[in-house]
Parts: structure tokens; sequence; C-alpha cells
């Protein structure tokens, strides 16, 4: 009877259909995840040995490092949700009130009150702010909620503040932080509009909207790997180190042509990066043309031979080339023994890019005593430079985000690119690869029923 069952389950999965997803970093996953949940077949192909994308780790010396280090944010919705399914639990991240901690110059904490009186709470007890220069960003925010946070599709952020007339400090210690940890784009040309859609969702929803989440896994280990392995525990087949060259056919037959083999599917999910597309013939007219521009994000990571501990795991800086250090110690699972791990981000372009990886480091180094005092030897340094991590999230490029649904009808884009709401960050690529999977389980739906 056992092997009735099995013969049984094996031939319902061969008779649903069959959906590949180019691309397994956390848009492609969160699209694979989701066509599994509504019991349709799902293959995915990953051009890398490892799952993540633009968020993966890397190994290094002995240390499971990320390509960058992220933060997630309570207002992750959907990621979260997603994480839950495949079996992430909650100790994969250290889970804390919003707070902005830029010693010894400024501190913002919201205290455990409903929104929005956390943010109210959060604002009145701030260090290095003023009571006018706390009054104003309040009447700012006041301003954006009376307007549902709409505000003219052309503005920069910058436009927005010289508007509202924001004082130097208040964008200094906590609008441009906000900015360029969000958009990842300098607020001189950063998108109004989706500035004022992420103060919406992270700082005015809920209170645990406002809550910062730090991974204690890399970056694979919090969501990518996790969804191959529920993927493949119903049905589905996630392969890595598999290059996509073309995706040919029409409507509801199309032939995927990789390195090693051509398979057919009824729809597909390109769940590649924008500046990756051209790298993967598709039939002609399928994709609607558009240009980014990209923003980088630097990592740089410092091992020293004993302990380096901060007064936090998470501090920022608003003066110097680094905004962000983390004590990795303070975050992982895993750390080497008797050693101290510091990461250091530095987001979007700027005089950072003209240094060499050298010279970055020993810059790096530097701005760190400030927080550490003395600091024990430098075992080793390790730049990692994500130049495509983001596009450049400004107004133009708005206009140009693609839907998911593309011109060729049964092929999908999944990405953090494709219109929405959000930056470029972890869920806007989650929210778009469950909008891509959505759209094509539609698509089949239609189909049979003609």
């Amino acid at each position: 009877m056992a092997h009735l069952g099995c013969n049984l389950k094996m031939t319902q999965i061969a008779n649903r259909r069959q959906i590949a997803v180019v691309g397994g970093g956390y848009a492609g996953m969160a699209a694979a995840v989701s066509l599994a949940e509504q019991n349709i077949n799902v293959t995915v192909f990953e051009s890398a040995r490892i799952l993540g994308g633009r968020a993966r780790k890397i190994s290094y010396r002995d240390q499971e490092l990320d390509n960058g280090q992220h933060i997630l944010s309570g207002a992750y919705s959907e990621l979260l949700r997603l994480m839950e399914i495949v079996g992430v639990d909650s100790r994969a991240c250290i889970r804390a009130p919003l707070t902005l901690n830029m010693p010894p110059a400024f501190l913002l904490q919201a205290p455990r009150w409903i929104a929005p009186f956390h943010l109210l709470g959060a604002m009145f007890t701030a260090r290095g702010l003023t009571i006018r220069e706390k009054l104003s960003a309040m009447r700012f925010v006041s301003h954006l909620r009376a307007r549902q946070f709409r505000v003219d599709d052309n503005q920069t952020v910058e436009d927005l503040f010289v508007a509202h007339k924001q004082p130097e400090a208040v964008i200094k210690y906590l609008w441009q932080p906000l900015t360029v940890s969000a958009l990842n784009t300098p607020v001189c040309t950063a998108s109004a509009q989706i500035f004022a859609n992420v103060v919406r969702d992270a700082l005015i929803a809920t209170r645990k909207a406002s809550d910062l989440l730090l991974p204690r896994r890399d970056l694979s280990a919090v969501f990518p790997e996790p969804a191959a392995d529920w993927i493949e525990r119903h049905g589905g087949q996630v392969n890595l180190g598999v290059r996509v060259k073309s995706i040919s056919g029409t409507s509801g037959c199309f032939q995927v042509e990789t390195d090693i083999s051509t398979t057919k599917f009824d729809a597909v999910i390109v769940a590649a990066g924008p500046h990756q597309l051209a790298t993967i013939a598709m039939p002609s007219g399928t994709l609607t043309p558009f240009k980014f521009e990209y923003e980088p994000i630097v990592t740089v990571y410092l091992m020293f031979d004993s302990e380096v501990t901060l007064t936090k795991p998470m501090i920022g800086q608003a003066d110097g080339i680094v905004q962000w250090f983390f004590d990795r110690r303070q975050m992982v699972d895993r750390a080497v023994s008797g050693s101290g791990l510091i990461a250091a981000v530095i987001s979007a372009s700027g005089s950072h890019q003209e240094l060499s990886q050298d010279e970055l480091a020993a810059v790096v180094l530097r701005e760190l005593t400030i927080h550490a005092g003395a600091l024990p030897k430098l075992v080793w340094h390790k730049v990692v430079v994500e130049k495509f991590a983001t596009f450049a999230c400004t107004p133009a490029a708005q206009e140009q985000r693609p839907d998911v649904v593309t011109r060729t009808p049964g092929i999908f884009l999944a990405g953090d690119y494709c219109a929405g709401d959000y930056p470029a960050t972890l869920e806007g690529a989650v929210r778009n690869g469950i909008r891509a999977a959505s759209k094509a389980a539609d698509f089949l739906r239609h189909r049979d029923t003609k």
C-alpha cells in the first residue's frame, strides 16, 4: 500500500502544470514557494552554486559572510510570512525596537507603545536634536500622513526636505540615514514617493512594523536555502550551477535551454537581475525596453585576533565614509572563538569609490577606532563590492520599472526592480516574486478553461 501511495503521489506531481523559475534569489525563491503552495510543479534554475542572488552568503577564511550586510524590518510582512511557511524559526533574527544609534551625537529608540505613539515617544526622547528640530520632524510626518503619503512623482527626497523646511540636524541624523539605508540612493536624487512609502510602512503603520531584525544567520540561510528544502519536499526541483541560456516557444509551450539540457514548461518566471536579462535569449518583443542606473553597496569585513565589542550589535555614524558598523559576534550563531569580526557598510555611490580596497579598509579601520577605541591586531580584511546592488531609486526610475507581466503571454518577471511601492529591498523582491507567481498561476487557470 505504501508503494501504491508513493506511485499515486508521483503521478499527481507529474500531472501538475510545470513552471520554470530562472534565478534563485529572494524574488525567485518567493515565486517558487508561492507556486508550490498552489500545487504547481516548479523547477528553479540558479547559475551560481549558492542561493540568494545579490543577498547571499560567501565563504572566506573559514567564515560564513554575506555579500552585503542586510537588516530586515518588521514591515517585511511577506518575507516574514514565507520564512515561517518554510520553517525558519524566530531565532533566525534578533528583533529590537526601532533604534538609530550614532554615538555620541544621536540616539533615537522607539518605546514599545502602539503606533503612532511609539514614534512620538521616540522623537521626544531622542538625544541630539533640539525641541524645535523634533517638532519640525513630527510636523513633516504629520503632513505626509494627512496626504496619505502621496507626493509629487517628480520630486526627489531633497526637494521634499526643502519644501518642508527640515532642519539640517534632522536630515543628517534621521532622514538621510533612512533614505540611504532603504533606497540605497543619495537624497539629492532619491524618489520622494518611494521614501514616503517607506515612512508609511516602516515607521507609521504599526509599532512592530518599525522593529529592526538583525539576521543571526547568513543571508542564504535566512530564507533561500530553507525555501529550497521546502520546495523539494513539495515535489519541486532546485538546480544549482545551471545557467539558462534561452527561453523559446509560445504561450503555454516554452523550451528552457540551459548549459546542460532543454526542458519544456507551461510558463516561465524570470527572476534574474535587470543587468542580467540581456544574457538570456527570449522571444522577440518579450520585454518592454527599460534602462536603469545602479547604486553599489560595499561591505568591509575586519577580522581581529581578539574580541572587539561594540556597545550595540549595530551602530551608525553620520560623519565619515561608513554609515553602519555591525558587531558580528553579537549577531551570528557561529563565530570564531577568541576573535572579533566587524562588518562596515557603505551604501550608495560616493567618494569611497575612488579608493583602492586596501585604502578603503584603512579608512574604515580608522573610523572604527572612534567607536571601539584602541583595536587589537588586524588579522585580515575583506572588501565585498556589489556594483549592481540596487537600481538607483530615482523619480525617473519609477517610470522605467517594468510590470511582472511581459509582452509574451506565459513569461513573467520577478525582482526588486519590478513596479511596486518598495525600493530594491528584500521585501520588494519577495513581493514581486509572489505577484509574478500569482500572475503565472492565473495564466495557467485561464489557459486551462479555454
